[in-house]
């Protein structure tokens, strides 16, 4: 029976890994994504190296109340989020990456320089508030890039997972060596360090500079008047306000972090810079064990246990360590902290998605956003205040105890909460079951559910049709479709299927009809609700898909593995079960193609089914061009089906990838998910 156990919690474990994991393999696969997921790691790691060094160094010549100045540098960051829609406005382009890392290393290398010439404190906080300002538009410029760099909404998905893993490695990367550093080297070389830092950062973004984002801000959102109508409406509602106290309180102590963290190394735990070090490597480590946790809560129909937990086991390590000031439990308990922080704040957020009325969500999470920071900077400023008025052990309590108070005084309301969400509940694991979206986090998710139309079609009625416009994303809710192109029936969908993905990245026409064989009840996602979702910007509902920078796909890393997760990836064959997708992984190829070879040509014999995986190729019919082929698209399907001639060319535009299958395999294995749908 131990061993049964065992081995369930180690595949878990593998599970909860893979899940943390996953996304990079996703974004590696995409060289632009890489080194824009690569300069945001050195972006961060250089401004907590920094920050935390100025908090250090502020408390040990000015006390207290320097590093609460420090801290509320957040409070400005604020302000400059709210502004960085109109810098975007005016500017938006990659250029606008490098022009704030640079800007930044300007900043802080005049920092370096005032603090090695012994120039006075409030020089140097000025600049930090300045520097918060003019980074504040870097996390909305580098979301508006990635639709047009990605090849696919799961790249999408997957540089957000990614974005977001990294910033938590890369802030405890930079508030260790912050702390650390600053025992062997002054304040000012590690200023000067991040400076280095930042200005690699915007050498390495320079290769966006020439990508042209359109950021087009239709009047659909309802201007300032939308959002103060809905920020009442808010206030207004019988469950949301309680809600939006908790996570303001929880922002409220995270922003107190950083002031009780250097206080309490050098005062309490008298551990010195390096203890801060520690301390926020301590964090880090919480935070990232939270991600297979935050995973876990992924289709959990009732919050509030998770919720409540989360939210006591942000207060109560505070508590723990006024009480038993060692080095050792207190990094123990700043690790709990870490998860709790992490954990509550993804259960908190997605209960408030699933009570906002659909309308809401896009004009009133921005506005809480900007509400957080600004929250997380007065944290910042009261923490100091308060050590240096009672005492940091009483500043600790304090701290620890509003949010388990809070908790208690709230269950009925989170208890009311859970009984509100059923029905986002269900649409969440219909999302959450479509394969580019599987690398989002939960609140990511939340989100999506929140912008959901449900619509309904009879039978017969055709949802797109073959040659249209392309703006809307579909998952079948119930009911059944038939897949034509040209007329030809292709393929099946069933509940819990999708269709029209890749119209979400491309200004291109539909390349298949899809037509209800029974009446269906669907989701709708509009493209720019999309990639607001999966971008967590507002600012790039107008973004279009351009050229990327494609990577082929190396030999050495296509494993038996690799072509079983793609083959269930594509549409004609992702109902299959594994065995059939292994069986299929067996036999299938990898083909290389030069710039203008003819791949299939019209009128031949169909023998092999294609997907291509690097590069494009053009579509002509009777010599007029038809179409142009992507990353990810498919053809030969009809050929195979229908035992018809090949009805068009296909031409590689460059050097191509693709994955083929022979007819014998593909046939019935296509004919199989047919009669399952």
């Amino acid at each position: 029976m131990s061993t049964g156990r065992g081995q369930t919690g180690l595949l878990r474990l593998r599970a909860a890994a893979d899940k943390v994991v996953e996304p990079f393999g996703v974004l590696f696969a995409n060289r632009s994504l890489t080194w824009l997921v690569a300069a945001f790691s050195g972006f961060t790691v250089a401004e907590w190296g920094y920050v935390t060094a100025l908090a250090v160094d502020a408390y040990r010549l000015h006390g207290s109340i320097a590093v609460g100045l420090v801290g509320f540098r957040l409070f400005f960051a604020a302000v400059g989020s709210l502004g960085a829609g109109l810098l975007l406005g005016r500017e938006p382009t990659g250029r606008v990456l490098t022009v704030i890392a640079a800007g930044r290393a300007v900043i802080i290398g005049t920092s370096a320089v005032l603090a090695a010439a012994g120039a006075p404190f409030v020089s140097l906080l000025v600049l930090v508030g300045v520097d918060a300002v003019v980074a504040a538009p870097y996390r909305p410029a580098q979301a508006a890039l990635v639709p047009s760099l990605a090849r696919s909404p799961r790249e999408i998905a997957a540089c957000s997972a990614g974005v977001s893993t990294v910033k938590t490695l890369s802030q405890a990367v930079g508030g260790i060596a912050g702390g650390l550093l600053l025992v062997v080297v002054s304040p000012a070389a590690i200023f000067a360090g991040a400076a280095v830092v930042l200005v690699v950062v915007a050498a390495a973004t320079l290769r966006f500079a020439g990508l042209a984002v359109p950021m087009d801000r239709p009047g659909r959102g309802g201007g300032v008047r939308g959002v103060v109508h809905d920020t009442l409406a808010v206030v207004h509602h019988p469950h949301v306000p309680g809600l939006l106290v908790v996570s303001g309180l929880r922002t409220f102590v995270r922003g107190m972090w950083l002031a009780i963290a250097v206080i309490a190394s050098l005062r309490l735990l008298h551990a010195g810079s390096g203890g801060v070090g520690l301390l926020m490597m301590a964090a880090g480590v919480g935070a990232l064990a939270a991600v297979p946790l935050s995973a876990r809560l992924i289709d959990r129909p009732r919050l509030r246990g998770p919720t409540a937990v989360a939210l006591v086991a942000c207060g109560l390590p505070f508590i723990a360590i006024a009480g038993l000031p060692l080095l050792d439990v207190t990094l123990a308990m700043v690790v709990v902290w870490g998860v709790a922080m992490a954990v509550s704040d993804v259960a908190t957020s997605s209960l408030l998605y699933r009570l906002l009325d659909t309308p809401m969500v896009p004009r009133v999470t921005g506005a809480i956003e900007s509400s957080k920071l600004a929250l997380e900077g007065v944290g910042a400023l009261l923490a100091p205040v308060l050590a240096s008025t009672i005492g940091i052990r009483t500043t600790l309590i304090l701290a620890g105890l509003p949010l388990p108070v809070v908790v208690v005084a709230g269950w009925r309301v989170l208890h009311r909460v859970d009984a509100t969400a059923d029905d986002r509940v269900r649409i969440l694991g219909l999302l959450h079951g479509v394969p580019s979206l599987e690398p989002l986090d939960m609140v990511a998710l939340e989100s999506l559910a929140g912008r959901v139309v449900p619509l309904s079609a009879p039978a017969g009625a055709e949802v797109v049709r073959q040659g249209d416009p392309g703006d809307r994303f579909y998952v079948v809710r119930g009911g059944e479709a038939d897949v034509l192109i040209d007329g030809f029936v292709v393929g099946t969908i069933a509940p819990g299927g999708y269709f029209g993905e890749k119209a979400l990245l491309r200004d291109a026409p539909r390349t298949a009809t899809v037509r209800a064989r029974r009446p269906m009840d669907l989701l709708a996602l509009s493209r720019e609700d999309f990639l607001t979702a999966l971008t967590g910007q507002s600012d790039t509902v107008a973004a279009h898909a351009q050229a990327a920078t494609h990577v082929a796909v190396e030999p050495v890393h296509w494993s038996r593995r690799t072509c079983v997760q793609f083959l269930s990836r594509v549409s004609l064959l992702s109902s299959l079960d594994e065995s059939t997708l292994r069986d299929l992984a067996a036999v299938c190829e990898l083909e290389r193609f030069s710039d203008g070879t003819v791949m299939v040509r019209q009128g031949d014999p169909g023998d092999r089914f294609f997907v291509l995986l690097d590069g494009r190729a053009t579509v002509t019919v009777d010599g007029v061009q038809a179409a142009e082929l992507q990353p990810g698209d498919q053809f030969g399907e009809i050929a195979l089906l229908h035992d018809v001639p090949r009805r068009a060319d296909v031409v590689a535009s460059g050097d191509v990838t693709a994955l083929t299958l022979g007819r014998e395999a593909f046939v019935p294995a296509a004919r199989a998910q047919m009669l399952q749908g």
